[in-house]
């Protein structure tokens, strides 16, 4: 994979990563629902191709353990840290009680928060590394391809955070990659693809349907595109902060609990988008701020990595 490549693919993490922070501010969900609910139809869905696009499993089986171990410490952490939180600030599917039992089930069954996105990295990743690791070459790429996705079927049916709908996306992502399609290649760059997209995303009749296998693609191709034409500038910051999606991703719930407490500041803007756009900011920063923080003080070790900034 390239380097173009890989700068392609950051700035549009980093934009998807903008859409995430926004769904989670409450706020700006009760005043624009339709729009929240429509965001939900592609931006999920295009980290989940993405995701499965990225992970490589090339690697030994300590390599790979390594790179569970770096989603699953994050996410224990901070499933945790939500779950006692919600003991004493209004969080949706809070704890009403601290207990072991309440605890353990958050953590391994319903999760919490927007963590739920790391679950379904350590689950799928785990099937997909067992298969390619465990069946030889031989057997063929259709043959193996054809293993993960009744494994991933098999979680989906079991494992109640993943989703069968998750799994066939996250699926999508490992067949552009095994097939050796590029990124650029499955996403073409091209303006026109804001058309169809524009249109079924006012499609409400579809949400949450099979349009979520098919507005990925028109957005990823038109973000692409933006990447292409946006000044130098402009895409060095956006793919830096798309390489460092994972402790932003990690650390934004902090900056949209905050907002909450800053929302009366921008009582005149009756759009709620200073506010909105001043909470984005705010969690890149932020989440960047921590993370480093964290890798000065030799503290990111308790995520299991040396360094949260890439």
């Amino acid at each position: 994979m390239s380097n173009k490549k890989i700068t392609e693919i950051d700035f549009v993490r980093s934009v998807l990563m903008c859409i995430v922070i926004l769904v989670h501010i409450v706020s700006l969900g009760e005043q624009y629902p339709s729009a929240k609910t429509a965001a939900f139809t592609f931006f999920m869905p295009a980290f989940l191709i993405i995701t499965g696009y990225l992970v490589n499993i090339n690697k030994s089986l300590r390599q790979f353990s390594l790179y569970i171990l770096r989603i699953a410490l994050p996410y224990i952490i901070m499933v945790t840290a939500f779950s006692l939180a919600s003991l004493v600030i209004p969080v949706r599917d809070g704890l009403s009680e601290l207990s072991v039992p309440a605890l353990a089930e958050r953590v391994f069954v319903t999760s919490i928060g927007p963590y739920w996105f790391l679950y379904d990295m350590i689950v799928c990743g785990v099937a997909y590394y067992a298969v390619f690791s465990l069946t030889p070459k031989s057997l063929g790429l259709a043959s193996r391809l054809s293993l993960l996705a009744f494994l991933l079927y098999v979680e989906s049916w079991f494992i109640p955070l993943l989703t069968f709908g998750d799994a066939s996306l996250y699926f999508i992502g490992v067949v552009l990659r095994q097939t050796g399609v590029g990124f650029v290649s499955a996403f073409r760059p091209s303006f026109f693809s804001l058309l169809p997209f524009a249109v079924l995303i006012v499609q409400r009749d579809l949400w949450n349907k099979w349009l979520c296998l098919l507005l990925p693609f028109f957005a990823i191709s038109f973000l692409v595109w933006c990447h292409n034409v946006f000044p130098l500038r402009v895409r060095n910051v956006m793919n830096y902060l798309g390489h460092n999606t994972l402790p932003i991703y990690i650390f934004h719930p902090i900056f949209t609990m905050l907002s909450k407490f800053y929302l009366p500041i921008f009582a005149f803007d009756p759009t709620g988008i200073l506010h909105a756009t001043t909470t984005v900011v705010l969690s890149f920063v932020g989440g960047i701020i921590i993370a480093k923080s964290l890798d000065k003080t030799g503290m990111s070790c308790i995520f299991g990595t040396k360094a949260l900034i890439r």
